[in-house]
């Protein structure tokens, strides 16, 4: 005999279909989030030029910022000393290219002291990354 007064339950696996949406949407949105690419350690503004080197992959980026101090890895140091401590990061990094992302309002001589360094440590191939221009 069937008693109608008693509510009739509804199975337990029903609830769970909001909450399993739930998941699959916060599951795409961290596959998508997870793909935006990393911000620079330093920030530099790029000059402008004909073509953008930004997003060229060089084994070894040295950033050098507006006042003419030079990153060599998570290290900062003038322009001047960059030279002779260019030898032994581009050893631990185990390559002879490197990259220069110098920001447009830093002194040209920083640049030139910093190129002069490299040169005297050996480098084969120094790239000069810019931003394409409007």
């Amino acid at each position: 005999m069937i008693d109608f007064d008693e509510p009739r339950r509804r199975p337990p696996y029903e609830t769970m279909v909001p909450l399993i949406n739930v998941v699959f949407l916060l599951l795409i949105f961290f596959l998508l989030a997870g793909t935006m690419e990393p911000s620079e350690p330093v920030n530099v503004n790029l000059p402008s030029g004909q073509i953008s080197d930004k997003n060229a992959r060089v084994p070894a980026t040295l950033y050098l910022e507006k006042d003419g101090f030079v990153w060599l890895g998570k290290k900062m140091v003038p322009p001047e000393l960059s030279g002779l401590l260019v030898k032994d990061y581009l050893k631990e990094e185990g390559t002879d290219r490197v990259a220069i992302k110098a920001d447009r309002d830093a002194p040209a001589d920083s640049l030139l002291t910093l190129m002069e360094g490299l040169r005297q440590a050996g480098v084969k191939q120094v790239t000069l990354e810019t931003e394409q221009g409007r």
